[in-house]
């Protein structure tokens, strides 16, 4: 019999292996939402039969010290005092693949958006093969924040101490803003601060453009994302074609230069920002083969950011199951007010 149990797990996780899967983040800032919260919504289409648990951890101050990762290599030192919280594992993986939910200290997380650096970075800052994975960037983040800023000032530490295995995006919110991180080849990064009176999607692919460094109160990065950039030829600031900046150097464009963006992208990733882009803002003129779309807009109406949404984009998909963080109030999303 139990033989019998262990091949019908490695057939499911067999099956699933197969599937398509994507993940699509919509963010909502109050002055945006018709009921004037902020949303954080991720989507996560992947093959039912692999079981969500939910854990909840409850406040400790002899928690464990180190956490060891279940498939993967990866290990840290953890602070001996960590925060509850609660989360959505695969059931093969409990304690860690955390994915959403909540700490005691009202900060929310929804881990992980995958996305992928292009090879030409890549091959300047290789991902780090057993760096920090989607495996072990929730739980060993969210039990030790009390912000969203923290929680994304954690992580950017964090990728630059024991570096990226792959590329992910990352939300945090909180009762007064919503952070969201993009990590790019193995040790760089940029978190943006979301808009109060505007929305962000995205759908498994970089979607950061403008860094501010000095904009502290909106953006935090790696100390050298540009000058690594500029160093590697994945920036040029003196570019002639491209729009300039204050100081009349060729603007810095984050996915330009980290982000991969090919034939795969138009098909895989563009559809569904065109698609909620559409929805939300029908009068912005968007081509769906070209990359252009904002990274933030204005909808034409209040958004109210509810499944009819997110399955726009796994409409061409098997098997779908949403996994956001767990709401307060409501069962689509992260919402504080």
């Amino acid at each position: 019999m139990k033989k019998e149990i262990n091949n019908s797990f490695e057939n499911v996780e067999k099956r699933a292996s197969k599937l398509p899967s994507e993940c699509t983040t919509i963010i909502v800032g109050e002055e945006q939402s018709a009921d004037g919260a902020k949303y954080l919504c991720r989507s996560s289409d992947f093959d039912a039969l692999m079981a969500i648990n939910i854990e909840v951890h409850e406040d400790t101050k002899f928690g464990a010290e180190e956490f060891v990762a279940k498939d993967s290599k990866f290990r840290c030192p953890l602070p001996k005092e960590a925060l509850g919280y609660t989360g959505l594992p695969d059931y093969q993986f409990p304690g860690e693949w955390g994915s959403a939910g909540f700490n005691t200290a009202g900060v929310g997380m929804s881990s992980t958006e995958t996305i992928f650096s292009s090879d030409k970075a890549l091959a300047f800052d290789p991902y780090v093969k057993n760096g920090l994975a989607e495996n072990c960037t929730y739980n060993i983040v969210l039990p030790y924040v009390h912000t969203a800023r923290e929680g994304a000032a954690r992580l950017g530490k964090l990728i630059e101490q024991y570096g990226s295995a792959e590329g992910f995006g990352i939300g945090f919110i909180d009762d007064k803003e919503i952070w969201y991180l993009e990590n790019a080849c193995g040790h760089k990064w940029l978190a943006c601060r979301m808009p109060k009176d505007q929305y962000f999607v995205t759908g498994n692919q970089s979607r950061f453009r403008d860094y501010a460094p000095e904009d502290k109160e909106n953006f935090m990065a790696a100390p050298d994302l540009i000058e690594f950039a500029e160093k590697n030829g994945l920036y040029d600031p003196n570019d002639a074609e491209a729009e300039k900046d204050k100081y009349g150097k060729a603007k810095f464009d984050f996915h330009k230069a980290y982000s991969r963006d090919e034939e795969l992208d138009t098909t895989y990733n563009y559809p569904r920002v065109w698609g909620l882009q559409q929805m939300f803002s029908p009068a912005i003129q968007n081509d769906v083969t070209k990359n252009t779309f904002p990274v933030f807009a204005k909808a034409a109406h209040k958004i109210s950011p509810t499944t009819s949404a997110l399955r726009v984009c796994v409409s061409s998909t098997r098997d779908r199951s949403a996994r956001g963080c767990a709401r307060i109030g409501h069962d689509d999303g992260a919402r504080a007010r």
